[in-house]
């Protein structure tokens, strides 16, 4: 079984993330902007009555920079991802689930996503622009990076098991040991740290509407980082069995 190169990693990891965000900005520059425009009116009303008058301050950044902002911050996220991504990989190939690096990379790219976007957005799912108090940012803060570290060790932890126990069974019964342990992890932490303090007051059909477009860009992310990575890597070795 080949194993990839570091340098051949991180290629094949930039690349897929660059694809990946890419993507995914086209998806909410279409889909999820038109609804944090329709949020935005709604928390300018909202503060508009709060005030009893009409005087409107402009934002300090346009909504049309913040529009062109969202393909440099899903850039920023997706390289500073993959590089990390690419050096676990590097480190931990041997270890992975999978018996080429196309599987490998698939479930590394699936823990990923277990660890990075689903678990901590379920416990802490995002919220459109006019929910959540200033005054709590940093205690809202400190949940999601103590969720996302215990994430992160509990993706590292199913690896682990899945090396000492997963390895000596056969067919769908080697993904059972990985599949409880990440199935009861996740139950604990989430029942385990606790909830958003800030109470919502923008009507639930944006909020909701909100962070069902939230998840499905980050899904979409990780999907297709994945695939990409996967492809990437796939030829990568085999590029490198035709040399040799």
């Amino acid at each position: 079984m080949q194993n990839l190169t570091i340098i051949k990693t991180l290629q094949a990891a930039l690349l897929a993330a660059i694809v990946a965000a890419l993507l995914v900005s086209v998806f909410h520059t279409f889909v999820t902007e038109p609804l944090i425009d329709r949020a935005i009116g709604i928390e300018e009303q909202m503060s508009e009555a709060e005030a009893g008058h009409g005087h409107e301050e402009a934002p300090i950044i346009s909504r049309d920079v913040q529009k062109l902002g969202l393909f440099l911050g899903w850039f920023l996220y997706a390289v500073s991802w993959a590089c990390l991504f690419a050096a676990i990989y590097f480190l931990a190939q041997k270890w992975l689930p999978g018996s080429n690096v196309w599987q490998r990379g698939a479930v590394m790219a699936a823990l990923a996503y277990w660890g990075i976007a689903l678990l901590p957005f379920l416990k802490y799912p995002a919220n459109p622009p006019g929910v959540g108090d200033p005054t709590t940012i940093d205690y809202r803060q400190m949940l999601y990076l103590s969720l996302l570290g215990l994430s992160i060790v509990g993706a590292a932890g199913a690896v682990v098991l899945h090396r000492q126990f997963g390895v000596q069974l056969s067919g769908v019964k080697r993904w059972l040991p990985i599949s409880l342990f990440l199935g009861i992890f996740s139950l604990v932490v989430y029942l385990a740290l606790p909830a958003n303090p800030d109470a919502i007051s923008m009507p639930m059909d944006v909020v909701q509407n909100f962070r069902t477009l939230s998840l499905s860009g980050l899904t979409l992310f990780w999907v297709a980082f994945g695939l990409a990575f996967a492809w990437l890597t796939q030829r990568f070795v085999r590029s490198s069995a035709l040399q040799h």
